[in-house]
């Protein structure tokens, strides 16, 4: 799992003219293999369809099946959500009477930890055969 940058369009403190284009690079190597997870990570304060990350993930991933979307600083929206979460950090979500209608099944740390060990399978199932494939063809060549 890589941490990778954030986007950055305006260059500040002694960066490159073109910091964008050498972080979106830098995100594009790591997210194209089909081997990689894509974790979206997106405030639920901007509007997501706006997302270059989004885009940049669908790119990749014209399926989806290895881009998951975490969406944090739920806090920040709707109006009055922090008063609730600093008073019950624990049932905030069930209490809450928007984010209360969310599914559990999609909501949560083990969730998220579920999701991303399905995802890890599917890509592993699906890529194996192929490194298996080239390992053994290296190995042939080796020894001839």
């Amino acid at each position: 799992m890589v941490d990778l940058p954030g986007i950055t369009r305006v260059p500040v403190h002694g960066q490159p003219e073109n910091i964008y284009d050498q972080i979106k690079d830098i995100i594009m190597e790591y997210i194209r293999p089909e081997e990689s997870i894509i974790l979206n990570v997106l405030s639920a304060t901007v509007d997501f369809t706006t997302c270059e990350s989004i885009r940049m993930s669908q790119s990749v991933d014209k399926t989806g099946l290895r881009t998951l979307a975490v969406v944090t600083k739920a806090d920040k929206s709707p109006e009055g959500l922090l008063e609730k979460v600093t008073a019950d950090d624990v049932n905030w979500f069930e209490s809450h009477p928007m984010l209360s209608k969310i599914d559990k099944s999609i909501v949560g740390v083990p969730v998220l930890a579920q999701r991303l060990v399905q995802v890890q399978g599917m890509i592993i199932s699906k890529t194996l055969p192929e490194i298996v494939k080239k390992i053994n063809e290296k190995l042939t060549y080796k020894l001839t």
